[in-house]
């Protein structure tokens, strides 16, 4: 009897109306008889007096009711729980053909909404997500928490696969192997594909072969088929010629057939998406028992106090009291029809049906309060309402609201408190794991945002200074080109200044010329003269005429030697000028240079400059990605690596000599890196798979 107790103890506040009325029934007793009271005690007749034991029988009956309805209980019992959500796997083709263009803007993109429209649907069971290309790899094991996959399914692309190709079979294969890890013998296996070749088809009904597991497919493409489009705009080619992926159904549909899935064709709707998630949402069986969680309940003993309370009321037939009473309580209004549930289960069949902000409202427990508002993600209400609670379970979900609404500390608070309270608490030790990790992680990209700040703002100075250092070698170059500009003039001044001496000195050798010829024939006519007045002159005249002869000859030679002297001047005047021309035109070709020099320095800096505006617009996005990313992916536990970006050549080998493999090194958050960085650690530890029959 430690454990007796009452289940509901406000009952015994209906004692308070039976002990005011007690006394008012028996202050009301009256004797009965054919003489008043006050005529029988004069002359001296006693009467009987009323019988008291229907008072006591009233109160010994409404004692035993409330009693009941206080709910005694003295024992527990412990239920089975059972498991009725069901599992899935999500695979998702990531071969290059999903680039193709049949399905707008491509199939890649459409394959991602699709898994993003599903996940909202599969609200009860645990979801896991699987990627393949050339071979097959985890992304995330089954979780219950489809914000994680959310979170993941964006950054999924061919050029992260660490091996090119198509391999179906192993896709499944690695789905399968999800499944069986977590000890589920039946499941879905949901197969987002833009198809698969015979041989991919056969692998997979090779692994499936033996199991229980149901495979859905959503195709993705037409019959017709499109070219595939890479990344850097070009086409893939396969001998010279593009590449048309189409869709073959014959290959897919034995898959579905064998397994007892549905196939559905992807539609710009959302009926091929409710069509899978309405057929995957409930389990293959009835529901698995759950060995490692049992409840316990107590039993309410206040049904066995309704015996006496019948034998009681057999009493009151015989003067109507019973049927008096029913008449009494008997409602007025016509009652409403309503299931035979009370508020609570009311409350939790809201909730099983998804209705996490209506279930929070209807629910009276604390405890189911506080989970239904945490599945409604208001983790603010939910906080408050599981606060004041003690119990292991609301303490558990304290911290996990606590993690989910980012704050990290006061998670960590809450989960070693309960590890305190109950060591052996295997999902908080598991959390609390997680979060601490979360939190470092966080440190550390606050640690990288304030040095990105930092160095955000030396860039911002260093781009100054070098504006100021430009500004000033610009000025620099306008003085330079200011002053061969008055060189220039000054050196253009001198030469014409030159050609105008050179020019006078020219006219003057020609007037002295013109002199020279008129000067000789004057002699000459005066010579002619004497001659004549003196023909018989003397032999000594003679030879004064030969001696003027030969003056006359001088003369001519002088006149010859000033024409030599003028054209030599003319000569030298033409050269002067050529050099001049040249000089002008060197300066000429300077200047352009030095003008094309400046051009090119100006576009230089402008190029800088957008650049560096680039890059700080990409630090601003990144880091507020990062913010976003950081809160819905506090819990997660991802190692953070860094892998190079170049896509596997066609045919090549997985081995540890392949330069893809390269060092990880830690980095920046970024989740289409950590994937990558994921798969190819599993793709290390696998054997390295044949070459596809397509390496598209």
């Amino acid at each position: 009897m430690a454990n007796f107790t009452f289940m509901h103890p406000m009952w015994f506040l209906a004692l308070a109306p039976l002990l005011l009325i007690l006394p008012w029934l028996k202050s009301k007793k009256q004797t009965t008889g054919l003489i008043a009271s006050h005529l029988a005690q004069k002359l001296g007749i006693a009467q009987p007096k009323s019988a008291s034991w229907p008072i006591a029988i009233l109160a010994l009956g409404w004692l035993i009711a409330v009693i009941a309805m206080a709910g005694p209980s003295w024992q527990k019992v412990k239920l089975p729980a059972y498991n009725l959500s069901g599992a899935r796997v999500l695979v998702m083709d990531m071969s290059r053909s999903m680039y193709a263009t049949d399905i707008k803007p491509n199939r890649l993109t459409q394959a991602r909404f699709k898994a993003l429209d599903m996940l909202p649907g599969w609200k009860e069971g645990t979801t896991g997500l699987v990627t393949y290309a050339g071979d097959g790899y985890e992304v995330s094991p089954l979780t219950e928490d489809s914000h994680t996959l959310a979170n993941l399914i964006p950054s999924l692309s061919p050029k992260i696969m660490p091996i090119p190709g198509s391999n179906a079979a192993a896709g499944i294969a690695e789905a399968i192997k999800l499944l069986k890890q977590a000890g589920n013998s039946t499941g879905d296996i949901i197969l987002i594909t833009d198809g698969m070749t015979k041989q991919e088809s056969a692998q997979s009904l090779a692994e499936l072969k033996g199991t229980q597991y149901r495979v859905s497919i959503l195709a993705m493409g037409t019959v017709d088929g499109a070219p595939i489009p890479l990344p850097d705009g070009r086409l893939l080619m396969d001998n010279g010629s593009p590449v048309i992926s189409k869709i073959n159904l014959s290959t897919i549909e034995p898959i579905v057939k064998q397994t007892g899935g549905i196939l559905q064709m992807a539609q710009p709707t959302d009926q091929d998406v409710n069509a899978i998630v309405h057929f995957t949402a409930k389990p293959l069986d009835n529901g698995k028992k759950d060995q490692q969680k049992e409840l316990q309940e107590r039993l309410n003993g206040g049904f066995w106090l309704v015996l006496p309370l019948l034998l009681l009321a057999l009493l009151g037939f015989r003067r109507g009291v019973v049927i008096a009473t029913m008449f009494f309580f008997l409602p007025i209004d016509h009652a409403q029809a309503s299931p035979w549930v009370n508020t609570e289960q009311q409350a939790y069949q809201t909730y099983q049906d998804g209705k996490f902000k209506q279930a929070a409202q209807d629910f009276e427990s604390p405890q189911w309060k506080g989970i239904a508002q945490y599945k409604a993600k208001n983790y603010a209400q939910a906080i408050n309402t599981l606060k004041p609670l003690t119990d292991p379970m609301s303490q558990y979900n304290l911290g996990n609201a606590y993690a989910q609404s980012g704050q990290l500390k006061q998670a960590v608070e809450t989960y070693e408190k309960l590890l305190k309270a109950d060591p052996n608490y295997p999902d908080a030790k598991k959390n609390l794991d997680i979060v601490k990790k979360a939190l470092e992680q966080q440190e550390k990209q606050q640690q990288q945002q304030n040095q990105q700040n930092q160095q955000n703002q030396q860039n911002q100075q260093n781009q100054q200074n070098q504006q100021n250092q430009q500004n000033q070698q610009n000025q620099q170059n306008q003085q330079n080109q200011q002053k061969s500009d008055k060189q220039q003039q000054q050196s253009q001044g001198s030469n014409d200044k030159k050609q105008n001496q050179d020019k006078q000195q020219s006219s003057e050798n020609k007037q002295s010329d013109d002199k020279q010829p008129s000067q000789s024939k004057q002699n000459s006519q005066q010579q002619d003269q004497k001659n004549e007045n003196q023909q018989q002159q003397s032999q000594s005249q003679q030879q004064q005429n030969q001696s003027d002869k030969q003056q006359g000859k001088e003369q001519q030679q002088s006149q010859q030697s000033n024409s030599d002297k003028s054209q030599q001047d003319k000569e030298k005047t033409a050269e002067q000028k050529a050099a001049e021309q040249q000089r002008a035109d060197e300066n000429a070709k300077q200047a352009a240079k030095q003008q094309q020099q400046q051009q090119q320095q100006q576009q230089q800096q402008q190029q800088q400059q957008q650049q560096q505006q680039q890059q700080q617009q990409q630090a601003e996005e990144k880091s507020a990605a990062k913010s976003e990313q950081d809160k819905n992916k506090e819990t997660n536990n991802i190692s953070q690596v860094q892998m190079s970006d170049q896509p596997a050549k066609d045919g090549d080998v997985l081995s540890a000599s392949n330069p893809i493999l390269k060092k990880l090194e830690q980095v920046p958050d970024d989740t289409s890196g950590l994937i990558r960085a994921q798969l190819i650690l599993q793709a290390q530890q696998k054997e390295a798979q044949q070459k596809t029959e397509n390496s598209w």
